[in-house]
């Protein structure tokens, strides 16, 4: 392992100590995976070891928001599959240059205290899985574990540090879709060439990050591959807040779009297929349910239409009385309403829950008496296509409270 990592000239750093901030751990969504039986943390096999790519003091560098290298974990199959995973971290974003100056100096921001090593989830279905294997997931595969510390889903690009202006002297990297494009030539080199079945997925603002970059890695892959995606809920209405003000996540999103400078050029992280659908608002190629339209690679959505994040963020709401749990069930309408778009294209499948998560326990939500990896199974075997590859939850909140785990807040 080191000796490959050696070869490709990465540099596999000395033990690192690791602070935990309250924003990493709460920006953290479980895969859809069932290792620990939870769903919980990214595993598979022993521990993968940090790779930190390569810096050269030119503008290409991959980098975080404090300059600091880029990195990823990455665990090979210990069969010499040719099936591989791409699982991408997740963590939002930070929506002006304060709060990115802020988060520069955590593990979403910095690479300096990441963690020596960490595990990764697959997302590969097994080729034998049955309608009744209620782990279809083949956890044998070459799984590279994404971190992230751009703030805006790998997606930004400038050349030069960015001012802080309420902080003389203080700058900001942004280099996010350098640092995607950095991984993905890495994985190549680690096998990936010649990969033969491969998943990107991530969670959150991987999620998002998912939705954005399916085409770009299947674009470097052999076209004898068969390429999925699988976001986990990185579907993110374009929606406002319950108090209306300008304040909300629409607005938010656009800023991110100006001030990292998000662009449709080979060096920009937006589809170039999508800039002709919006010729007035590029940035809702930023936004899930407007670019879904440009995506060409098939993927399949985890997501709750009354996502625990995006009513406490998007929304901006607690639903502690009548008018706002009014609002709550208005959400999930209006999430029906937007997933339109992605039901009616061809080869793309999903499982809506109405468990009020973020951190959802996928192996455990179930629809029509089965998981929703099974769910997932049958689409990627291709056993249902069409609106029947869409399992979506038409109850209220948490089942209209029939859905009991731990995971699904009280409504």
């Amino acid at each position: 392992m080191q000796l490959r990592f050696a070869l490709l000239g990465l540099a596999a750093p000395a033990a690192l100590s690791c602070d935990t901030q309250q924003e990493l751990e709460e920006s953290r969504v479980r895969t859809p995976t069932i290792h620990n039986g939870q769903g919980a943390s990214p595993s598979v096999g022993m521990a993968a070891p940090l790779t930190l790519i390569p810096q050269d003091a030119g503008a290409e560098s991959a980098a975080c928001l404090d300059g600091s290298p880029q990195g990823f974990y990455f665990a090979p199959s210990a069969t010499n599959s040719t099936k591989w995973t791409i699982l991408i971290e997740g963590g939002g974003w930070c929506y002006d240059e304060d709060s990115c100056l802020s988060r520069s100096k955590s593990d979403l921001g910095s690479s300096l205290n990441w963690a020596p090593t960490s595990g990764c989830g697959c997302m590969n279905v097994k080729d034998d899985a049955t309608a009744d294997d209620v782990d279809p997931i083949d956890h044998n595969c070459n799984c590279l574990y994404l971190r992230y510390c751009d703030g805006a889903s790998f997606s930004g690009y400038r050349a030069d540090p960015w001012p802080v202006p309420s902080s003389p002297g203080s700058t900001l990297t942004f280099r996010g879709i350098k640092n995607f494009d950095a991984a993905v030539d890495a994985a190549l080199h680690l096998g990936m060439s010649a990969a033969t079945d491969f998943v990107l997925t991530g969670g959150s603002a991987g999620g998002l990050s998912t939705f954005l970059h399916a085409d770009r890695v299947a674009a470097k892959l052999p076209a004898t591959a068969t390429v999925t995606a699988a976001p986990v809920v990185g579907y993110f209405l374009d929606h406002g807040n319950y108090a209306e003000t300008d304040a909300n996540y629409t607005a938010w999103m656009k800023y991110i779009y100006s001030m990292q400078n998000l662009t449709f050029a080979s060096d920009g992280g937006l589809s170039a297929a999508c800039q002709d659908l919006y010729p007035e608002d590029p940035h809702y190629c930023f936004m899930s349910p407007h670019m879904h339209p440009a995506i060409e690679t098939p993927y399949y959505v985890f997501n709750s239409k009354f996502d625990s994040w995006q009513l406490q963020n998007e929304l901006q709401t607690t639903w502690e009385n009548d008018d706002e749990k009014a609002a709550v069930l208005q959400y999930g309408v209006d999430f029906d309403e937007q997933f339109k778009g992605v039901v009616a294209e061809e080869g793309n499948g999903g499982f809506i829950t109405t468990c009020i998560c973020h951190g959802c326990a996928w192996d455990q939500l179930e629809l029509e008496g089965r998981n929703s990896l099974q769910h997932y199974a049958d689409w990627r075997l291709g056993r249902v296509g069409g609106e029947d590859a869409f399992k979506i939850d038409a109850r209220g909140p948490n089942g209209d409270g029939t859905i009991d785990l731990d995971s699904c807040a009280a409504f």
